[in-house]
């Protein structure tokens, strides 16, 4: 995910949400909701359904129907089948849940 993702989308938010501003100030309970907002939105937006497949090549958090997670590699073009990923709810490339590395 890219850092131009996430300032779109808190964009995009703020167009939707409705703070509460009293003597200047945001309320507490809007921002601590902004952010709740936020984090669910950025954890969320990794997770593939098996409906969709991978890209590029590369490691999958794969997680299983019986809430067990794998991981696995995931090679374009070479024996990477739609079956491959059945018996699995979601995946997500492993690249996507690690930190963010980019220095401002």
């Amino acid at each position: 995910m890219k850092i131009e993702d996430i300032e779109k989308k808190s964009l995009e938010y703020a167009k939707t949400a409705t703070p509460t501003y009293v003597n200047g100030d945001f309320g507490k309970y809007a921002i601590a909701d902004a952010f709740e907002h936020g984090a669910n939105w950025r954890i969320n937006s990794v997770w593939h359904t098996t409906a969709d497949m991978p890209t590029k090549s590369g490691y999958l958090a794969v997680l299983c129907y019986n809430g067990i997670m794998e991981t696995c590699h995931h090679t374009i073009g070479i024996g990477f089948l739609e079956k491959t990923l059945q018996g699995y709810s979601k995946w997500a490339y492993v690249e996507d849940l690690l930190p963010n590395k980019q220095e401002e």
